[in-house]
């Protein structure tokens, strides 16, 4: 799970974020789980798995919250369809910077684990340069991808079959 390079296509990425902006409707955070393979190194984004498909109320306080009920339900789902969790993903209202619960609570406290926050709940055109990349070392501490650096680890790819 060490891989650090993290590849979505660009159709599966623009609907991730339509999907984040929608259900945070600007107003509250929005997130969910990138799914799919390590293959060579490379963390594959194949699927979403939005929060609230996991818990239906994970989004009704000022923050997400996961019940551990709602693990076993992505886990289940993992197997299920042969995927791994690549990453997980989650809203903020200003910036891309990581909150104190989020460095202190990792959503999978698994070192290599990464976890990118997406500025301004989501509203509006959302660059690379923009999102906050963060990779779990352990122990709560992480290594921060921000701005241009983030380019260096997440690539958009075409996926195999498509022009």
């Amino acid at each position: 799970m060490n891989a650090l390079r993290l590849e979505v296509s660009p159709g599966l990425w623009a609907a991730i974020l339509a999907h984040l902006r929608e259900q945070g409707a600007g107003v509250r955070e929005s997130g969910g789980f990138f799914l799919g393979q390590v293959q060579n190194g490379v963390r594959k984004v194949t699927r979403f798995l939005p929060y609230e498909e996991l818990q239906a109320d994970a989004l009704q306080t000022d923050f997400v919250h996961l019940s551990s009920a709602s693990f076993s339900r992505l886990w289940d789902y993992c197997a299920t369809n042969a995927l791994e969790v690549v990453a997980d993903v989650h809203t903020h209202r200003f910036g891309a910077g990581q909150s104190r619960s989020d460095s202190e609570n990792p959503m999978l406290a698994i070192a290599g684990h990464v976890a990118l926050i997406i500025p301004d709940f989501a509203q509006g055109p959302v660059g690379l340069d923009q999102i906050g990349l963060y990779v779990y070392q352990g122990a709560h501490r992480w290594t921060r991808y921000r701005g241009a650096s983030v380019a260096r680890v997440m690539t958009f790819t075409t996926p195999e079959g498509e022009p």
